[in-house]
């Protein structure tokens, strides 16, 4: 009887939980693997499914890392940043310098990023690669988890997100230093261009699509392109599970709507990244009450901003539906229920609205018209922000290129957009249906589930 190779899924975030777990990728690595999952406990009845899913199950916690670790890790990140220099990295880099606020904030940062910007070029991005491997091995966290594996034994560590997860890192240290090969997922199509740098180094990347392994071997040339592999993401996979989602009546029923009635999909962004945003969309929301009596507008807002953003116009405008996001607060991870909501809300929609956002994407896997506000907020004054800029970031000007997405660059054109996804809604149809071929190169959906597994068993071999 041959026995079966050890995997230990490392799950650092909710989001995680919905992509790995929802989606039925552990079930698949289960049947060729003993699974070990290394989580973190949003709940416990989300434990009870993990505890369902794996063969082993440990808990994943926050680590305390040193002081010196620390600081040399956030000069380290805005070395990578300054050299990266795309225009959501000059963002953030503004964005930091307008969050410093007392005088010694202004010199401390004035400090970092002169001694940033001298280490911005590749022969020192490698060589503080090496000393973050170095010094991170060292960490006082890192030590339970050389003895936890050295106990359960896995032939593979794999890190289902790489960014916004210093929670795994010493799991990832402490199998480099017994040897255990490393993997990871690239977790979004915008953090290699906007997030910090990929760190630690693992033996191997799982992308999304090709445009994102280009990416990631121009910024890291000194690793091998042949360890990044093109997986798919499953993330989707919720959009195309027909048989799970909700009739149009059952969602309706839902919203408190009418059968009769329409509806327009708002998606919110980040609070701090685009001020007075329930501003612009009560105005979106004056704009479709012209439309007909019978269009509302339903606004999703983003579950890991601040809970009461939309509180004051949701209790003001009574015509404006702003449902609860079925999120656990803990790690901010989806609930199984929201994944079958979100997406029959998305395919049962007239069209969606929002500011350039992943969910454009979710809209053309629905064939649905998509319109993102290119505007500010008429008559605030929102300075430093600004949401045009989003659309010169690297990883969404394709998108707006395509012509699968409408820009709206003040409100006359919002009203235009949106009166024309109801006249005619198969008008970009054709660039919608192209922009995801060309983006998910045929790995969509159902079809990611092998595509990973796959992957994951060759590399492992």
């Amino acid at each position: 009887m041959q026995i079966k190779k050890s995997i230990a899924v490392i799950l650092p975030r909710g989001e995680s939980i919905r992509n790995f777990v929802y989606s039925g990728i552990i079930d698949e690595l289960r049947s060729n693997y003993h699974v070990i999952l290394i989580a973190v406990k949003p709940n416990d009845t989300i434990w009870h499914i993990l505890s369902t899913k794996s063969d082993e199950l440990a808990e994943l916690k926050t680590p305390v890392f040193s002081y010196l670790f620390r600081l040399f890790f956030e000069i380290y990140d805005l070395a990578h940043n300054r050299f990266m220099w795309s225009e959501a990295a000059k963002v953030r880099w503004k964005m930091r310098d307008v969050e410093s606020k007392t005088f010694s904030g202004k010199f401390t940062r004035m400090l970092k990023k002169g001694l940033a910007t001298f280490l911005a070029n590749q022969p020192s991005l490698k060589a503080l690669e090496k000393f973050d491997s170095y010094l991170g091995k060292k960490e006082k966290c890192v030590q339970p988890w050389v003895k936890f594996f050295q106990s359960t034994k896995p032939d593979i560590v794999f890190n289902t997100s790489h960014s916004h997860a210093r929670n795994a890192v010493p799991c990832i240290y402490a199998a480099q230093k017994l040897n255990i090969k490393t993997f990871t997922f690239l977790f979004s199509w915008d953090n290699l261009t906007s997030q910090g740098r990929v760190v630690p180094r693992y033996d191997h990347y799982l992308s999304w699509n090709n445009k994102i392994k280009e990416d990631f071997n121009r910024m890291y040339p000194h690793i091998s392109k042949s360890s990044v592999v093109v997986t798919g993401t499953p993330q989707f996979i919720g959009h195309y599970q027909h048989e799970k989602h909700l009739t149009d009546e059952e969602v309706k029923k839902q919203l408190g709507l009418e059968p009769k009635e329409q509806y327009f999909v708002y998606s919110s962004g980040m609070s701090h990244h685009m001020p007075f945003e329930p501003y612009v969309v009560g105005r979106i929301a004056d704009i479709i009450r012209k439309l007909g009596p019978q269009y509302r507008l339903v606004v999703r807002t983003y579950a890991k901003d601040r809970y009461d953003v939309f509180d004051k116009l949701k209790s003001e405008r009574p015509d404006i539906i702003i449902p609860d996001v079925q999120w656990e607060k803990q790690y901010q991870t989806p609930l199984w229920e929201d994944q079958v909501f979100f997406s029959s809300l998305l395919k049962h929609c007239v069209a969606g609205i929002n500011v350039a956002s992943t969910i454009s994407l979710e809209l053309c896997m629905f064939d649905k018209p998509a319109v993102n506000v290119g505007y500010n907020p008429p008559g605030k004054n929102i300075f430093p922000y600004n949401y045009t800029r989003f659309y010169s970031f690297d990883h969404y000007k394709p998108i707006v290129e395509s012509g699968a997405v409408q820009v709206a660059n003040d409100e006359k054109e919002m009203e235009h957009y949106l009166k024309e996804a109801i006249e005619y809604p198969g008008k970009f149809s054709r660039e919608r249906k192209q922009l995801i071929n060309d983006f998910f190169e045929g790995r969509q959906g159902l079809d990611v589930v092998p595509h990973f597994v796959k992957a994951i068993n060759q590399l492992s071999s």
